[in-house]
């Protein structure tokens, strides 16, 4: 019997290779259409609208010149980031939602924060006033999968570099193990880390809260840098809060709210910092339990860099509690406005003081009405 050739006519094998090339060249225009028509973020050059198919192009097409004046950017869309956003030298970004929006930290970036203002004299603004949408930082931690990260959410470590947060911006559901942790300039805290790079004391980092929410971070890292669950200042850092709310974080060891290091800075105007006395979905705590020798406060907990080398506040600290404490390099002092704070023992001398006091002006009074009884009686004997 004669053998067919099933082999296609050369003629037709040319004709289903053309068909195939033609198909893969149109599927490609579609997608890349379909891409084009869903971007990510865009930013205004020149007067015209300019569209990103990442929010890293945005980033470092960015040419704001100073914090009041920055570069828009506007996201479009909810993004998964395996790439850290760096705000370089000299940049200044504001970030704003078109709708309620999430950026929410990958599998594959967990060794660093997802955004990083790095620059020297850089700033991010997350969000604006009055703004409508939200914008959501998310460590992924709870969601499905839970991410265990080496680092916190947000860092600021530029020399005069500025991170701003408004209403509508949420930090949260961070979880940081940090396998080799260290005084890093990007590494410790669950939430926000500021610390100045080189240890510049004279252009200092800062977070300025206006306003949002940090929460349900955990700083778990295993050592005794495990402090800082939501906020974590040191280095001379600083930390500026003038509304929003921290809330629900936690630390192994101990400030589960908010920790600041010896040479970090903090000013408080407003906002809540919740503590052992707030319900349950917003008190900050050490995980360590009170009671233990190295529990050392839920709300807050200040590393001081001599005896009693740790102040502490468990209780939350409200609204209307103005608080400034600021570490210089030839000790620790507290300086700014607001009501001044104290370490325990100055405290101590004070209630000490005070009672001794009131114990003489009770002794004065006794002795004043003895001698009017005396001179009474006195006088009724005459």
């Amino acid at each position: 019997m004669e053998k067919r050739n099933t082999l296609l006519p050369i003629p037709s094998s040319i004709y289903l290779i053309r068909y195939c090339f033609l198909l893969l060249i149109c599927t490609a225009v579609f997608i890349n259409k379909a891409y084009a028509e869903t971007p990510v973020a865009s930013r205004i050059e020149g007067g015209n609208v300019i569209y990103y198919s990442a929010l890293h192009g945005a980033f470092e097409a960015a040419s704001g010149v100073s914090i009041d004046v920055p570069d828009e950017i506007t996201l479009l869309s909810d993004i998964i980031l395996n790439q850290v956003l760096h705000i370089p030298d000299g940049i200044h970004i504001q970030l704003l939602p078109d709708g309620n929006r999430t950026i929410q930290r990958g599998n594959y970036l967990i060794e660093y924060p997802l955004i990083w203002v790095s620059g020297d004299s850089s700033s991010l603004t997350l969000g604006k006033p009055g703004m409508e949408h939200e914008i959501i930082i998310d460590g992924g931690h709870g969601n499905g999968f839970p991410i265990f990260a080496h680092a916190p959410l947000i860092a600021v470590s530029g020399p005069d570099a500025k991170l701003i947060m408004y209403d509508g911006v949420f930090v949260q559901n961070n979880y940081n193990i940090g396998e080799v942790p260290s005084t890093s300039i990007y590494q410790n805290g669950g939430g926000i880390f500021i610390r100045t790079a080189d240890n510049l004391h004279d252009r200092q980092a800062e977070f300025i809260m206006k306003g949002g929410i940090i929460r349900g971070n955990t700083n778990d890292v295993p050592t005794p840098l495990a402090v800082g669950g939501g906020v974590m200042s040191t280095g001379f850092g600083i930390f500026t809060m003038e509304g929003g709310a921290i809330m629900d974080n936690s630390a192994r060891i101990g400030g589960g709210g908010v920790t600041l290091g010896g040479r970090g800075a903090f000013r408080k105007t407003g906002g809540i910092i919740y503590g052992s006395n707030a319900p349950g979905g917003y008190r900050n705590t050490a995980t360590e339990g009170e009671g233990s020798p190295r529990f050392f406060s839920h709300a807050l907990r200040i590393g001081l860099s001599a005896h009693p080398y740790f102040y502490i506040r468990s209780d939350t600290i409200t609204k209307n509690e103005h608080l400034s404490y600021f570490g210089t390099p030839e000790g620790t002092g507290i300086i700014g406005e607001g009501d001044r704070w104290d370490t325990p023992q100055t405290i101590l001398f004070r209630q000490r003081l005070r009672i001794v006091i009131i114990a003489i002006v009770i002794l004065v009074l006794c002795f004043i009405v003895f001698m009017i009884i005396r001179k009474r009686s006195k006088v009724t004997s005459a």
